[in-house]
């Protein structure tokens, strides 16, 4: 599975519905653009968990876990790896 792939298609379905998809890049700030807001990213952490079968803990709630597409990525790849 594409993690960025399937990352960037849920993204774009469910939050960027009156925007742009193409402005969404795999480093395009996610919260700092606007794109999720709290309610999102905890949607997005259950979408995590739910389709990568990882965890996601309190203390993995960093903000630079959820800062981008490719930050996203790798903290799927780590916790998928340990």
């Amino acid at each position: 599975m594409d993690i960025q792939l399937t990352l960037k298609d849920y993204i774009v379905k469910e939050f960027m519905h009156e925007r742009d998809k193409s402005l969404l890049a795999s480093d395009t700030p996610l919260i700092e653009e606007g794109i999720i807001d709290s309610m999102g990213l905890m949607r997005l952490v259950h979408f995590i968990e739910d389709t990568f079968g990882i965890e996601i803990n309190e203390e993995d709630l960093d903000i630079e876990n959820f800062r981008t597409v490719d930050a996203l990525t790798t903290f799927i790849q780590e916790k998928s790896s340990g």
